[in-house]
């Protein structure tokens, strides 16, 4: 009986079209893991602010949801947000979102746009710590996160200040922010949107008034935000002023001498805070203060930068009735405006007296007239 023969061993046989299908599956398993597990398996209960500015790229984006841990990579994200056509539909604004949350989900919420926001107001002419009061109790926030950071100095050197805070930088405007937005974002937002307007304002000249730099623009807008009563008046106290830093007088504004005791800029001097030493006495010292002494609004910064003509040399102005302000060219005719505005005065009664009186300007017992008079152009 002959041994049975044995059957050669069958050879593997490559087969490309399973390896492809072994490849594509793997790709997919790895695409299918970036896009609803971006964070990882087990993502922590936290949640991450992402700020999307107008006009951000796609990649932009990808690149801050990346930075903040919501995503691990960008490739997923691009990919599907250009495959669900979505990729021109995100929104700008501040989002909120929890650590685990799908790129689908992320989408989708970019292109709904934002949800659950407050709008945060922030008024002309408030200063630094009114600001943080109003955003600590508005977003629900520790107002000592916002005096911490408007002060540090890492912080301030990646924003590009080279200034003790960020007041003067916090741009007055309505915003659109989640209960619980970091510190970082919303500052980062306010002092982009003052760039903004302080370099649009500014473009297109050859300099700037008296060549000052763009921080003392800033600083000079906060006087006259804290001295106009009415928007027509604005051009014309912002030349009174550049009229005096021409001949080296004394600017001699209440608002930052008020400042410099640690009062609101607005509120009621008397001699003795015109004397107390302060480098924002404005009476004791020439030129500008150190820096700004609240946070001004776009028409003082525009003021500023197109103030009315030189050929109006006034020096000198005092509150009236309505809002309005006397103004003056010479000591005594500023000596009579004062007087005019003391007799119409007279006739007020109840908080329109009070308010003429903490407006009336100090001038009549402190300053000088001028010993330098105005160059001619």
């Amino acid at each position: 009986m002959t041994p049975p023969r044995r059957r050669a061993p069958r050879q593997q046989v490559f087969r490309p079209r399973r390896w492809a299908l072994l490849l594509l599956l793997t790709a997919g398993l790895a695409v299918a893991y970036d896009l609803f597990l971006p964070a990882g398996a087990f993502p922590p209960e936290e949640r991450r602010a992402v700020l999307v500015e107008r006009g951000q790229s796609l990649s932009h984006v990808a690149d801050e949801l990346k930075r903040v841990g919501l995503i691990r990579g960008t490739l997923s994200f691009e990919v599907l947000a250009r495959l669900m056509g979505l990729d021109r539909s995100i929104k700008a604004g501040q989002y909120s979102f929890k650590l685990g949350i799908t790129v689908p989900g992320l989408l989708r919420a970019f292109a709904r746009g934002m949800y659950g926001l407050n709008l945060v107001t922030i008024p002309e002419g408030l200063t630094l710590d009114e600001i943080n009061r109003l955003l600590a109790v508005r977003l629900e926030v520790s107002i000592a996160r916002f005096d911490s950071l408007a002060h540090d100095r890492a912080f301030l050197d990646s924003l590009r200040i080279d200034a003790p805070s960020v007041e003067g930088y916090l741009a007055p405007d309505t915003y659109e922010f989640l209960p619980g937005t970091q510190p970082e974002v919303v500052f980062r937002t306010m002092v982009n949107r003052t760039r903004e307007v302080l370099l649009h304002a500014a473009a297109g000249r050859d300099s700037l008034p008296l060549g000052l730099s763009l921080y003392q623009v800033l600083t000079l807008a906060s006087i006259v935000e804290s001295e106009a009563q009415i928007e027509q008046e604005r051009r014309h106290i912002a030349r009174v002023y550049l009229n005096r830093l021409q001949i080296g007088m004394p600017l001699q504004a209440d608002p930052t001498v008020a400042y410099g005791v640690g009062m609101r800029p607005r509120s009621r001097l008397f001699l003795k805070h015109l004397r107390t030493e302060s480098p924002f006495n404005t009476y004791l010292h020439e030129g500008l203060p150190p820096g700004p002494i609240c946070n001004p609004g776009a028409e003082s910064i525009r003021a500023v930068l197109d103030p009315l003509s030189e050929s109006v040399r006034d020096l000198y102005f005092v509150a009236s009735t309505g809002g309005r302000s006397l103004f003056a060219r010479s000591y005594q005719e500023h000596l009579q405006n004062i007087r005019s505005a003391r007799r119409m005065q007279s006739h007020l009664v109840g908080p329109e007296a009070a308010l003429m009186d903490s407006l009336m300007v100090k001038d009549s017992v402190t300053a000088r007239p001028p010993t330098t008079a105005l160059r001619s152009h």
